[in-house]
């Protein structure tokens, strides 16, 4: 149980700490040992690890040629969080070409942000803090040696597989059709299927974890709810549903918003020239 975890192990202090684990082991200890005991109080973990028991089991049953570390669905499911990890890139690069000089600066630091969530603070937290905190085995600790609780696989897929159907696919879209006016094949699709997407992502990333027999049901469940859970604040404030504002013809082209500033009559009378210029 939590309450008598002992962390970081001796085995990881100098693996992650390096030679200062001696000194810094026992404050890390003191100030997460209480946090996990504080976030595990009334769970029980025994009937959490019956229900990942007879997952695993029903698996191994059902799937047998399916299941286990060579499993080849395993392999590809689990390898869905770096296939989207790679649309996401290409999608960003392609949405930030495709709008306005004066929407650039917002879609490049949209893109940063979701970027910098995952890489900077969504991986640490889990691989880092969580997963030596909670010193949780695998299923499978011949070929896996590393600990398992959350799933790193799952929260990144679902991070990044929200991040590229509910905030990027949508903005490429709306900019590729306001570059061309009047084609409806780039209309935004519905946000019921961008989220069947998200959740198909997630969950196929979930089912791959353990049919390789790499994570228990209740590590999967957690790593999506923690990457869903860093993504919501920005779903909420970047629906998909409301592309990034154009800019108006005034900034767009300089001139225009001079011309537009100055009365019709005094714009005509400084075009006019005077005769007795026009004489000399």
């Amino acid at each position: 149980g939590v309450s008598s975890l002992v962390w970081p192990p001796p085995e990881l202090s100098h693996a992650f700490l390096g030679p200062m684990g001696g000194v810094t082991r026992p404050l890390l200890s003191s100030v997460f040992a209480p946090a996990m005991q504080a976030a595990s109080h009334g769970v029980d973990v025994a009937a959490v690890q019956a229900v990942d028991d007879s997952v695993r089991t029903f698996a191994a049953q059902h799937f047998a040629s399916a299941f286990g570390f060579e499993s080849l669905p395993g392999l590809v499911l689990s390898s869905l969080p770096g296939a989207v990890l790679v649309a996401s890139v290409g999608v960003s690069a392609a949405w930030i070409s495709s709008v306005t000089d004066q929407q650039r600066e917002q879609a490049v630091r949209c893109v940063t942000t979701l970027f910098s969530l995952h890489t900077l603070l969504l991986i640490p937290l889990v691989e880092f803090v969580i997963k030596p905190v909670v010193h949780r085995l695998r299923p499978d600790t011949l070929h896996h040696h590393s600990f398992s609780f959350p799933s790193g696989h799952t929260s990144s897929a679902t991070f990044i597989s929200g991040a590229l159907f509910l905030v990027l696919l949508p903005r490429l879209l709306a900019a590729l059709a306001a570059a061309r006016p009047g084609n409806v094949q780039l209309a935004p699709p519905p946000r019921p299927v961008l989220f069947a997407l998200w959740m198909a992502t997630s969950l196929g990333t979930a089912l791959g974890r353990i049919l390789s027999d790499a994570h228990w049901f209740s590590d999967t469940v957690i790593g999506a709810l923690l990457g869903a859970l860093l993504l919501l604040p920005l779903i909420v404030s970047l629906p998909p549903d409301e592309p990034l504002p154009a800019a108006s013809e005034e900034e767009a082209d300089p001139l225009l918003a001079v011309a537009s500033a100055v009365p019709p009559g005094e714009a005509l009378a400084a075009l006019a020239v005077p005769e007795e210029a026009a004489s000399q």
